[in-house]
C-alpha cells in the first residue's frame, strides 16, 4: 500500500535545508575592589558580657580589618556577619559608610541581591564624595538587575547617562546595563541602540587595547542573547508558505546571534569566552529542538508522521553533533584559560546529555513501513 503524502517532501525540504545550511564555531566580570581601608583610630568602644561574666569587646576599626580580612579570604558569609556587627554597633562610626559598600560586596558575592541592593543604594545616599555616590549607584544598579528590577535599574541608568561627570568607560557599562533592562522590558530596538552605544564609548575609552576587555566581550555576549531569544520567539507553523517565512526568520536571528558570540569569544575574556562558548553550543541545540518541533501536517497518518520525524532527527542530528564539538571545545578553553565557573560546570553537564542524544537518534529504528513514506520523484 502506497500512503505517500504530497506534503511530505516539501514539509521536510522547507525544514531541512535550512537547518542544514547553519555551520559555525566555536566573561564573569572581575570582582570590583572596594573603597580604601579607612585610617585606623581609637573610636568607641562596645564591651558586652553574657550570663556566665564572659565579656566581648568591640570596637568599629577592628570589626572593619575583620570584615577586610574575611573578604580578602572569600569568606562572604563572615564578612557579611563582621560588617553587619559594625554597622549594628557603630551606625556613626567613621568606617560605617565604607562598610555600607563593603557588606554590599559580600552580600552580591551570597546571591542575597535585594540586600545588596539596599546597602548600595544607603551607601550612595550618604555618600559626601561624588565618586563614592557613584560607587554605590553602579553597584546597585548591578543588584536591581541581578533580582529582576528591570524598570528602576532602566530609571537609574536613565539618570546616571544625564551626569556629565561620567568618562566614556563609565558610560559604556550604563548603556550595556541599560541595554539588558531594556531587553527584559521587551524594548529589543532600544536595547540595540544602547550596545552600539557601549561599543562606541569602549573604543574611545581604550583604544587599540580591546584584547581581554571584559566590557566588550559583555556587550557582544549579551547582543548574541537579544538574538537567541528572537532566534527561539518565532514558531515554525502550518500553512508550509508560512512555515518557509518563518524558518528563514528564525535562521537570520541564529546567525547574528552566531556572530555575537563568536565575537564574545574572540575577546578572549575568560568568563565571557566560556559563556559565549556554552551559548553557542546551547544555539545549536535549541534549534534542533524547535525544528523538531515544528508543527507537522495535519493530513499526515500515523506511519507518515512517525517517518517525518525519524528523517528530520536524522538531518537534524549534525546540529547537536556541531554543539557537542562546540561545547568540547569550550572545556578545553577553560581548561586552558584556567577558567573554573558556572558556565564551565553547565557545559559539562551538557556534554554529558547531549551525547546521549546523539547516540539514542544513531540507534533508531527505521519506523515500520519506511519504504512506503518515502516521497517519489
Amino acid at each position: 500500500m502506497n500512503t505517500s503524502h504530497p506534503l511530505l517532501r516539501p514539509a521536510l525540504a522547507a525544514l531541512l535545508l535550512a537547518s542544514a545550511a547553519l555551520a559555525g564555531c566555536g566573561a564573569r566580570p572581575t570582582v570590583q575592589p572596594g573603597p580604601p581601608p579607612a585610617p585606623i583610630e581609637m573610636e568607641a568602644v562596645v564591651v558586652e558580657v553574657d550570663g556566665q561574666g564572659q565579656g566581648q569587646v568591640y570596637d568599629a576599626a577592628t570589626l572593619f580589618q575583620e570584615g577586610e580580612a574575611a573578604h580578602r579570604a572569600q569568606d562572604f558569609a563572615r564578612c557579611d556577619q563582621v560588617y553587619g556587627q559594625l554597622l549594628d554597633r557603630f551606625p556613626d562610626s567613621r568606617f560605617a559608610h565604607s562598610a555600607l559598600y563593603n557588606r554590599g560586596l559580600c552580600l552580591e558575592s551570597l546571591k542575597q541581591h535585594a540586600l545588596a541592593a539596599q546597602h548600595f543604594r544607603r551607601h550612595a545616599q550618604l555618600a559626601t564624595e561624588l565618586r563614592d555616590r557613584r560607587d554605590g549607584e553602579f553597584r546597585m544598579g548591578v543588584n536591581l538587575l541581578a533580582t529582576g528590577n528591570h524598570a528602576e535599574a532602566q530609571h537609574l541608568y536613565d539618570q546616571l547617562l544625564q551626569a556629565e561627570d561620567l568618562g566614556p568607560a563609565d558610560r559604556a557599562e550604563c548603556h550595556l546595563r541599560r541595554a539588558i533592562a531594556r531587553t527584559h522590558l521587551k524594548r529589543v530596538g532600544l536595547a540595540e541602540r544602547d550596545l552600539r552605544a557601549a561599543t562606541s564609548y569602549v573604543k574611545e575609552a581604550y583604544g587599540e587595547h580591546l584584547q581581554g576587555n571584559d566590557l566588550l566581550a559583555e556587550i557582544h555576549f549579551q547582543r548574541g542573547r537579544i538574538y537567541e531569544q528572537l532566534t527561539r520567539d518565532v514558531p515554525l507553523k502550518l500553512p508550509l508558505a508560512k512555515m518557509k517565512g518563518d524558518l528563514a526568520e528564525k535562521v537570520r536571528y541564529f546567525r547574528q546571534a552566531q556572530a555575537s558570540y563568536i565575537d564574545a569569544l574572540n575577546v578572549r575574556h575568560s568568563y565571557w569566552a566560556t559563556a559565549s562558548g556554552l551559548k553557542l553550543g546551547e544555539l545549536y541545540e535549541h534549534f534542533y529542538r524547535d525544528v523538531l518541533l515544528a508543527e507537522a501536517p495535519a493530513d499526515f497518518d500515523k506511519d507518515a508522521k512517525a517517518y517525518y520525524l525519524y528523517e528530520l532527527r536524522k538531518a537534524l542530528t549534525p546540529l547537536l553533533e556541531q554543539s557537542l564539538s562546540i561545547y568540547e571545545k569550550n572545556i578545553t578553553l577553560s581548561e586552558r584559560l584556567g577558567a573554573r565557573n558556572e558556565w564551565v560546570d553547565e557545559t559539562e553537564a551538557r556534554v554529558a546529555r547531549l551525547r546521549s542524544l546523539i547516540e539514542a537518534n544513531q540507534r533508531a529504528p527505521e519506523p515500520l513501513g519506511a519504504k512506503e513514506q518515502k516521497p517519489t520523484g
